[in-house]
């Protein structure tokens, strides 16, 4: 299996250097939905995988704010990934090979073991340990980098989508929250939002 070419260059690279690689032909991926479709609150979220801050709002404040807005149908979050780093961009590619059934578990895993992987010698074999538990094997993980069409597009769809988000959302750091359009300011928890909502 003949894995992306630029993905092995990067693992030897310590800066990511994004710029290089985007392309202004490439569209931004949709984003990724956990919640009712047609919710009135829309959450959006702009995250990069290695993000300790992003992280910590999935491990410690997505689940207050899925139980009470999410899963009562009143809010939906929407995830859009903005890769900060080599790491994060590997994370991203394999959690957008995902489907939707598989997407928030698989990133949501990701977030909960993020420094075992992200400070790991062997990224993919990390990630391979991590993801055995969702039923995930080495193959199907090592498909998401695999150098074709597909992946290569979804490479640039990732790019195009964090320079859409710098220059059109005016994103500048992660974790990047957005309630009904409207760029939330400091911390982003269940209060905050409540905040928000008044």
């Amino acid at each position: 299996m003949k894995i992306l070419t630029i993905i092995i260059i990067l693992l030897s690279n310590i800066i990511f250097p994004i710029s290089v690689f985007s392309e202004d032909t490439a569209k931004p991926l949709p984003g990724r939905t956990l919640g009712n479709e047609s919710a009135q609150i829309i959450i959006e979220e702009y995250a990069s995988m290695s993000c300790g801050h992003c992280a910590s709002f999935h491990n410690n404040n997505l689940d207050t704010i899925k139980k009470e807005f999410i899963d009562t149908g009143k809010a939906k979050l929407i995830f859009f990934d903005f890769p900060l780093d080599r790491g994060a961009m590997i994370g991203s590619m394999i959690t957008q090979c995902m489907n939707d059934k598989q997407f928030f578990p698989v990133l949501n895993r990701l977030f909960h073991k993020q420094t075992e992987w992200t400070q790991s010698d062997n990224i993919l074999e990390s990630i391979n340990t991590i993801l055995t538990p969702l039923g995930l094997d080495k193959n199907q993980i090592l498909s998401c980098l695999e150098e074709n069409d597909v992946n290569q597009n979804r490479w640039k769809s990732l790019l195009a989508g964090r320079k859409y988000a710098i220059d059109i959302r005016g994103v500048e750091a992660t974790p990047t929250f957005f309630v009904n359009e409207k760029k939330v300011e400091g911390k982003f928890d269940i209060k905050k939002l409540k905040e928000l909502l008044k």
